[in-house]
C-alpha cells in the first residue's frame, strides 16, 4: 500500500461512509476520497468484511470482480494523479488492501 506524501499527510480527514459514497468527482471536490482513504484503510479494519459490509460502509464499486472490488479515488490532491483502492477477496472476505497511485 502507498504511504501519503507530505501534502496528502496534511490533508487527511475522517472517513465518512455517506460522503464517500455520494461523492462526485469535480473540480472543487478532487482529492475527497484521496483525503478519507487512509483513515479508512488504518482505523476501519476491512481486512475479514464481507462483499455486504464494503458495499453498506463503501457503496457500488467502481469495478468488481470474483476476487476484487475496486473504488475509483478520483484526482489526488496534485491534481496530476488518480487512483483506486482495491480491496482482494478470499473465499468471501477481505484478505488485501491495496492503493494504486498513476
Amino acid at each position: 500500500m502507498l504511504k501519503p506524501d507530505i501534502n496528502d499527510y496534511l490533508n487527511k480527514t475522517e472517513f465518512n461512509s455517506a460522503e464517500w459514497i455520494s461523492w462526485k468527482e469535480t473540480e472543487s471536490s478532487f482529492g475527497v476520497r484521496w483525503n478519507m482513504v487512509y483513515n479508512l484503510t488504518e482505523n476501519h479494519k476491512l481486512k475479514g468484511k464481507t462483499r455486504d459490509e464494503i458495499k453498506i460502509l463503501l457503496g457500488r464499486p467502481t469495478n468488481e470482480s470474483k476476487k476484487e472490488m475496486s473504488y475509483y479515488l478520483g484526482m489526488t490532491g496534485h491534481i496530476i494523479n488518480t487512483g483506486s483502492l482495491t480491496l482482494k477477496f478470499e473465499k468471501e472476505r477481505v484478505v488485501e488492501i491495496k492503493i494504486w497511485q498513476g
